[in-house]
């Protein structure tokens, strides 16, 4: 079958801004190159925070990789198009385009500074990954304990205000509850933009049925990452495959998860299973999905049509 694709998380805009290399041709997860098979396709660039670095340097990071994004898109303009809107998602993929929408992973580059969050409203974040790791002015990540502080909860707040979706993967039990709650309050979806099934396999990453129950209720979507940790204990010594992908898609469906369930592969952000490269190889989740069973129809759902009507509502 013909795949398009939506996939809501990668981190390829940090390598690309790091290696000095094309988003049309490189030797990274993602390029336009590589993605050549795909009938359409729309890819969330995630700018992540080094853990190496203090919230300051990350958010000049921040600043010069998106521009370096901006301007790589600007090179290819005439196969990528930089999108803010479900509308110009669109009248990309009418000009035989690819669409790229912006989004921040680790809250963190705000560094206590509410103001910044306007800077990324105007620079098109359409999600803020409140988490990485650890303790910060955000609150408590997937390893560490407490919730969402003083600041954490402004930021939320503010989110939900200006249309950034929220997104909880890499946070803790306690700051996904306080999350969801205060989506509740507002009305407003919130995401998991990378987070594989806890039911499946109890990894603290991972996302609890409390939390997936939560995200449908809302409107939300969650995207299966493709982080071979994350997919299934790897104590064995054995190959994570397409399989162990499948398996989670499989635990997700199982509980209610038709209909928001898609990709946030997690590419140039993580290894990955056997016999993948890159974007190149998703096709291997297709077949996988296909081969138990799945109809084409539910291929495409994951694969793009859950995102596209989630965009569709919200953006």
């Amino acid at each position: 079958m013909k795949l398009s694709l939506i996939d809501t998380h990668c981190d390829t805009a940090f390598e690309l801004y790091h290696r000095k290399q094309s988003i049309n041709n490189n030797n990274c997860h993602i390029s336009l190159e590589g993605a050549k098979d795909l009938e359409k396709y729309t890819q969330f660039f995630a700018v992540w925070a080094s853990k190496r670095k203090s919230d300051e340097e990350c958010y000049s990071d921040f600043l010069a990789i998106s521009d370096n994004l901006y301007s790589e898109i600007e090179k290819n303009s005439d196969k990528v198009a930089f999108v803010k809107s479900f509308s110009e998602m669109k009248a990309a993929w009418s000009a035989n385009k690819r669409a790229a929408f912006l989004a921040v992973e680790d809250a963190r580059i705000l560094g206590g500074k509410i103001e910044r969050l306007d800077v990324l409203r105007d620079r098109g974040v359409k999600y803020l990954t409140l988490m990485w790791g650890g303790e910060t002015c955000i609150g408590s990540s997937h390893d560490a304990e407490g919730g969402l502080t003083d600041f954490g909860r402004e930021v939320a707040k503010k989110c939900f205000e200006y249309g950034i979706l929220p997104d909880v993967s890499h946070s803790n039990e306690q700051v996904t509850d306080e999350v969801a709650e205060m989506a509740f309050e507002a009305n407003k979806p919130v995401i998991a933009s990378h987070s594989n099934s806890y039911e499946l396999l109890p990894h603290t990453r991972n996302l609890r049925k409390k939390h997936l129950d939560a995200i449908i209720k809302l409107g939300g979507i969650v995207g299966i990452s493709l982080c071979p940790i994350h997919l299934r204990d790897m104590s064995d010594g054995q190959k994570c495959t397409s399989e162990d992908v499948f398996a989670h898609i499989d635990s997700y469906m199982s509980l209610g998860a038709e209909n928001v369930l898609g990709l946030g592969c997690d590419l140039d952000g993580t290894d990955l299973p056997d016999g993948f490269s890159g974007v190149c190889d998703l096709y291997k989740i297709a077949d996988a999905c296909l081969s138990h069973g799945y109809s084409e129809e539910t291929v495409e759902k994951i694969f793009y049509k859950n995102y596209y009507e989630f965009i569709k509502r919200n953006f």
